[in-house]
């Protein structure tokens, strides 16, 4: 199993944190850096928040840039079906069969209905 240091894990929620206490250090002398310190410290919130959570796995290891992988699988249903393929070209599993074994591992209604998608 591949160990990962926690520079690479916890990295960019440690950078985020120190461009927030830069901007923060920064607001007085021009009336701008609020904009970077108020966007920075939603992100530090949020991975901090990431840190404390216990359903996501993905998120407690890789505070906020875990969110990327959330906001990709939401799009990528799009970007397939006008850029690539359809959900049932893909192999070893498609789509479908693979979305079915996460409802399953989440014990999740895995039953869909009969009829057009």
């Amino acid at each position: 199993m591949l160990k990962l240091s926690s520079l690479e894990r916890y990295g960019l929620l440690a950078l985020v944190i120190v461009l927030t206490l830069v901007s923060l250090a920064m607001v007085p002398f021009g009336g701008w850096f609020w904009l970077p310190a108020a966007v920075f410290g939603a992100l530090s919130a949020l991975g901090l928040r990431d840190l404390m959570q216990t359903s996501h796995s993905i998120l407690r290891n890789y505070p906020v840039l875990g969110h990327m992988r959330f906001l990709f699988e939401g799009v990528r249903p799009e970007i397939r079906q006008y850029l690539i393929e359809s959900d049932a070209d893909e192999e070893p599993f498609n789509r479908d069969d693979r979305s079915i074994v996460y409802q399953r591992a989440k014990v999740v209604e895995d039953k869909r209905p009969f009829g057009t998608r």
